[in-house]
């Protein structure tokens, strides 16, 4: 057997590599083992250590109860064995991701007929994420020139994504990354030039007509938004990396969302698309009221997650352990930084960016899980998110596009997740559906046959149920007509 330990998994030892996780080497060996996530989100891969230990590669606190801790339950997908272990677990539990993987694979089918490998990724399948760094270097450079480029700046943006992906068609590739360090590097590189983005608006500040603040404010917040949010999101879930979290959550200060880290893990990629997920919109709800209320329950959620987990591990409420106080904490030494450098004048501009970001994150959310309907006690599935393959949204925002695998397998770093055309399909690309959300007559007019589609192709039986459900409390003519109950497929 490979490995340097051995796994007794229900009296079947299995070969464990050196950095392996209990999950992984059960995976690699047959074993059906309940799973979900794989990032320690879900707590379907939950086990019971009865010897040996294991090294935590996030705190389990999160999601397990005390009973579960005090009995020596582990998160298999977090757990790698120092030494030889024994554990034991309930093959026959449902296994979540198993279901999930099935509909990725039928999927993805078609862009691999014949068996064909994906391509080896060259030069170029690299340098296309480099376009997201492109955008942010020039929205610094107009930044910095100041005056009417500032505007002209925030136009040629907003342009260049709503022309491109009108025109660019989708991206449907999925090449196979030998270095995936440069990817991560790509990643770790939006903090320091989101610092240069926010460098050069400050500068321009003191001397800016409320029409070039304004635009300053729009580019600004546009920029944290994207070159901050997007990486962070990928980054913060990579929590078996230190250096890739520390990063993800400067990234995340920019926009005051400290409780992004801990709710979108913890939280949100259990609960999506259940009344209990701040992040999904009902049916039937505008944006603006989305933008209020997902923040206020996100915040609201990931205290209460950090607080039971400080609580379990025996720390003190208030105190430097305290991961969200910690965020909220770096997002002031930014507000400092930019009183330090143009006076209260930038602290208040900055403050009014990073709200702006902060909006197009719960924007973001809105457009990616509204009127999506689960039961919780059912595997995520890619049909709980909406998609997009449009081909200059995917290469300039790390794959966010691809937003119905990510849901699916919570583990699959961004360049592997692959496009799944026949998952439930966004009105266009990122930047144009944003623009659709902002008006809300036009969005509801759009996204209603959108999602009565989604209950007559998608839904499962249980979801009919509650679809009808959602229908009726969602105030829109168009699915009121739909708020009786439907049994049966077509």
């Amino acid at each position: 057997m490979p490995g340097t330990a051995t796994a007794t998994i229900n009296g079947q030892p299995i070969g464990v590599g050196p950095r392996e996780t209990l999950l992984q080497a059960a995976l690699r060996e047959g074993l059906a083992f309940p799973h979900g996530c794989r990032v320690g989100g879900c707590a379907s891969c939950r086990c019971l250590l009865v010897e040996g230990r294991v090294r935590e590669l996030t705190v389990t606190a999160y999601l397990l109860s005390d009973e579960e801790l005090d009995r020596g339950v582990i998160l298999a997908c977090q757990a790698v064995p120092q030494g030889d272990v024994r554990v034991e677990v309930e093959l026959n539990r449902a296994a979540w991701p198993n279901r999930a993987e099935v509909e990725i694979g039928a999927a993805a089918r078609p862009a691999a007929a014949g068996g064909a490998k994906p391509d080896v990724a060259g030069p170029l399948h690299y340098l296309k994420f480099s376009l997201f760094h492109a955008v942010g270097l020039f929205a610094a450079a107009a930044l910095w020139a100041g005056g009417p480029w500032v505007t002209g700046g925030l136009l040629l943006v907003v342009a260049f994504y709503l022309v491109g992906d009108a025109l660019g068609g989708d991206d449907t590739s999925t090449p196979r990354y030998a270095h995936p360090t440069i990817l991560t590097v790509q990643l770790w590189l939006a903090l320091p030039l989101l610092g240069l983005i926010l460098l050069a608006a400050l500068r321009g500040v003191a001397g800016a007509s409320p029409g070039e603040l304004v635009s300053a404010w729009l580019l600004t917040g546009l920029m944290i938004g994207t070159i901050g949010t997007i990486p962070a999101h990928e980054l913060t879930h990579r929590t078996w990396d230190p250096v890739s979290l520390l990063v993800g959550r400067w990234l995340l200060a920019f926009s005051f969302d400290a409780s992004f880290s801990i709710e979108h893990v913890h939280g949100h990629h259990r609960y999506v698309a259940t009344i209990d997920d701040p992040a999904t919109a009902p049916r039937g709800r505008s944006v603006y009221a989305h933008i209020l209320a997902s923040t206020v329950r996100g915040n609201s959620s990931a205290w209460r997650i950090e607080r039971r987990r400080l609580a379990r591990r025996g720390f003190r409420l208030f105190s430097w352990r305290n991961t969200l106080l910690r965020g909220y904490a770096m997002s002031l030494v930014l507000v400092a930084a930019a009183f330090a450098l143009t006076g209260w004048r930038g602290a208040l501009f900055f403050t009014a960016c990073g709200a702006w970001g902060k909006a197009l994150l719960e924007i973001v959310n809105y457009m990616e899980h509204y009127g999506m309907v689960r039961d919780p006690a059912t595997p995520v599935k890619p049909r709980h998110s909406w998609n997009t393959n449009r081909r200059l949204s995917s290469w300039s925002l790390f794959n966010l596009t691809r937003h119905s695998h990510h849901h699916a397998q919570g583990e699959a770093p961004y360049h592997a997740l692959r496009p799944l055309p026949r998952a439930p399909m966004m009105l266009n690309g990122y930047l144009t559906t944003i623009v659709v959300a902002l008006l809300p007559p036009l969005w509801h007019r759009l996204m209603t046959p959108r999602v009565l589609a989604w209950d007559r192709e998608h839904a499962s039986e249980g979801e009919l149920l509650l679809a009808a459900a959602a229908n009726a409390r969602s105030g829109l003519p168009g699915l009121l007509l739909h708020c009786a109950p439907r049994t049966g497929r077509p």
